[in-house]
């Protein structure tokens, strides 16, 4: 009977992993994952298998637990952050709240200091950054080409040409910026495409501040 019940939390951990890279939705994803987790768990420890895959499945748990608390908890607030309205109303230009909120799902605000890289030039899948406050700095090759600010995006252009990042981004003003998680993105645009086209106008935008920019960079200098 043991053996057999092994078996069973095995399967559906198994299935639960497989499952939870299916849905476009993160919070049904991260549901899954925990399943898958706690499957995982429970096939470890009646095994009595202590060495290394009972650890690690605690720490999958853990992980996908943690995501998910953080996803229900900023689902029952309700109530958008100042930055994440601006980001939907005035940058992205999204106005429906269920879409809003899926979007939401994908990302993770944090306060960097003056300093911190964002991205390394010739960086291989470089995050996709919003800049909320404050500003960084572009080099490519160590010389300075460009600098973004709030309401700029950074790595919009590895995300849509699927290269390398072609410079480094480096923060110079405290900032407040929110990481998108490029993957969740990629298949929340595939299932609505209004929610691609909005994404794909921002970053449009956002490269077309940087090239003004920069051009005004160049004739200031040859001037």
């Amino acid at each position: 009977m043991t053996i057999e019940l092994t078996d069973a939390f095995g399967l559906i951990g198994g299935v639960a992993l497989i499952l939870g890279v299916i849905p476009h939705q993160v919070r049904l994803m991260r549901v899954l994952l925990v399943i898958s987790g706690i499957g995982g768990v429970l096939y470890f420890a009646l095994q009595e298998e202590f060495g290394y895959g009972l650890p690690l499945a605690l720490l999958f748990l853990a992980i996908n637990a943690a995501r998910l608390f953080q996803l229900w908890n900023r689902a029952r607030a309700g109530s958008m952050t100042r930055e994440e309205q601006e980001l939907f109303d005035h940058v992205m230009r999204i106005e429906d709240p269920s879409k809003q909120n899926r979007l939401r799902d994908l990302m993770q605000w944090r306060d960097m200091e003056v300093g911190e890289v964002l991205i390394e030039q010739d960086q291989i899948d470089p995050p996709l950054i919003y800049i909320a406050t404050g500003r960084a700095s572009i080099k490519r090759d160590g010389q300075l080409v460009n600098e973004c600010g709030a309401g700029e995006f950074v790595g919009e252009m590895s995300h849509i040409s699927g290269e390398g990042a072609s410079a480094t981004v480096t923060v110079v003003l405290p900032m407040r910026m929110a990481q998108l998680d490029r993957d969740a993105l990629a298949q929340l645009t595939q299932s609505l495409p209004e929610i691609g086209r909005a994404v794909d106008s921002a970053f449009n935008r956002s490269l077309a501040v940087k090239v003004v920019r920069m051009n005004e960079a160049i004739e200031q200098a040859q001037n």
